[in-house]
């Protein structure tokens, strides 16, 4: 007893020297001072560890809002981290879970002797889901979707009259038939010339090239929208007839598809949270015929460009993408094809409805920005490439008459620019509207990409 007295009395001094020494350093440092020094000597030490990722270690210590003990939970495992600020993008369906899982194991600086199999299986996940890979499983996903359709179409229907066996070439499906590169349905071309609505639309195509007249091209080809209005030097029918927007095809990126609004539009029977069901999706198959059947390199960009900051935000969308999308043009500039699909908005019942090849498809309409108000010309959204958007969607809008009786609706002009001034040949497409299905949209994208590519052949 006497010894554990004596031990006491001895501690009691060590303990008031302690005791003053940090009241002392807590005076000179302040006492903020002090615990940020604290907190990043601990920073430190799990980097030095090998148990965190500098950078975001660096990015989190400066955050004087963040909590200093989720910073320590966070930054034990930078998988952790990259899983909640990716949420939104990894189709994980138990994401808490797998957060759970990662925050059990250190990051991929650690040391080797630390990891396990699953941390290892986590790592490797880790860099499976980067963007750009996100964008490739997508993009494989629904051409796995496509080929699935295309063999429940098989069985559904028997034979085909040419198949990818008997002609040695690849093919993709057009209707009923499986037609090869350079080859046309005989029976499709001549329902083609004899249907009335066909011999109508051409009887209009003709009387405006014979004409020549800019009256008879605004009242029968566009729709002026209220916002805008018409500058007659840029609307004449020779110059828009003659433009030549051909290209010759190339083995490098020639055509990009994008989506403005890929993040809020959908369609009325469109699954919750899946991606194939969206315009992107629909972008998606159009990318897909494009390089299958008529052999484009195609980009598609998946982009969620009205997606800010975790939120819906469509009026902010069309400067979000010029920049996304001008780094595209500038990493390709071979790209000389821009295509910005949307799903139109009608806020109604109205059903955009044809049928093309025995199949109910949603129709499309061409969209051009006049960079022009009521008022005049907008100088600021200035369009060096105006005529020549206009003379690629007036080219479209006519093949789609030629080849499909109310494929297409007049093309529709308004206010703005619309990021068309990137290229040329540059369409901003209107696809159904929200009233249409899934399947209506994706039916469009064969006739689509058909006119698409005899405009590029100057068929």
């Amino acid at each position: 007893m006497e010894k554990n007295r004596r031990h006491k009395k001895r501690i009691l001094p060590v303990l008031i020297i302690l005791i003053v020494l940090i009241w002392t350093c807590i005076i000179i440092l302040n006492g903020r001072n002090l615990f940020k020094h604290c907190q990043s000597m601990f920073m430190e030490f799990l980097v030095d560890a090998g148990m965190s990722n500098v950078n975001v270690v660096n990015a989190v210590k400066a955050d004087n809002e963040a909590s200093f003990q989720w910073k320590i939970i966070f930054e034990a495992c930078p998988f952790m981290t990259y899983l909640v600020e990716n949420e939104d993008n990894i189709g994980i369906k138990n994401i808490s879970g797998a957060k759970s899982l990662a925050s059990a194991y250190p990051g991929y600086r650690s040391k080797s002797y630390v990891w396990s199999g699953a941390g290892a299986d986590m790592a490797k996940a880790n860099i499976l889901f980067e963007n750009s890979d996100i964008q490739i499983a997508e993009l494989e996903e629904e051409e796995d979707e496509y080929a699935k359709m295309l063999a429940e179409n098989e069985k559904a229907k028997g034979s085909y009259e040419i198949t990818e066996e008997d002609s040695g070439i690849e093919a993709v499906e057009v209707g009923d038939t499986y037609i090869s590169e350079g080859e046309t349905s005989s029976t499709e071309d001549a329902e083609a010339v004899f249907s009335p609505q066909i011999k109508s639309n051409l009887t209009i195509i003709n009387k405006l090239k014979k004409s020549q007249s800019r009256s008879y091209l605004l009242s029968n080809f566009y729709i002026t929208d209220s916002s805008t209005s018409i500058d007659n030097s840029i609307f004449n029918v020779s110059k828009l007839l003659s433009k030549d927007v051909t290209l010759e095809k190339s083995n490098e990126p020639q055509i990009l598809i994008f989506h403005t609004h890929g993040g809020s539009e959908s369609f009325i029977d469109s699954r919750r949270g899946k991606k194939a069901d969206t315009i992107v999706g629909v972008g998606g198959r159009l990318a897909y015929i494009l390089r299958k059947k008529y052999g484009y390199n195609v980009i598609h960009d998946t982009t969620q460009y009205d997606k800010i900051g975790g939120k819906i935000d469509r009026n902010k969308a069309y400067n979000n993408a010029i920049k996304g999308i001008s780094e595209t043009l500038e990493k390709y500039p071979s790209i000389q094809v821009v295509i910005d699909l949307h799903r139109d908005g009608v806020g109604n019942n109205v059903h955009r409805l044809t049928e093309i090849d025995g199949k109910k498809t949603a129709q499309v309409m061409f969209f051009n920005g006049l960079s022009r108000n009521s008022s005049g010309n907008i100088d600021y959204l200035y369009n060096p490439n105006l005529q020549a958007n206009l003379a690629f969607s007036l080219q479209m809008k006519l093949k789609c008459m030629e080849n499909y009786p109310d494929f297409a609706k007049p093309i529709y002009l308004k206010n703005y620019r619309y990021n068309m001034h990137l290229r040329e040949r540059f369409l901003l497409i209107e696809l159904g509207n929200e009233n249409n299905t899934v399947e209506e949209a994706k039916n469009a994208m064969a006739p689509l990409a058909k006119v698409l590519d005899e405009v590029l052949k100057g068929k």
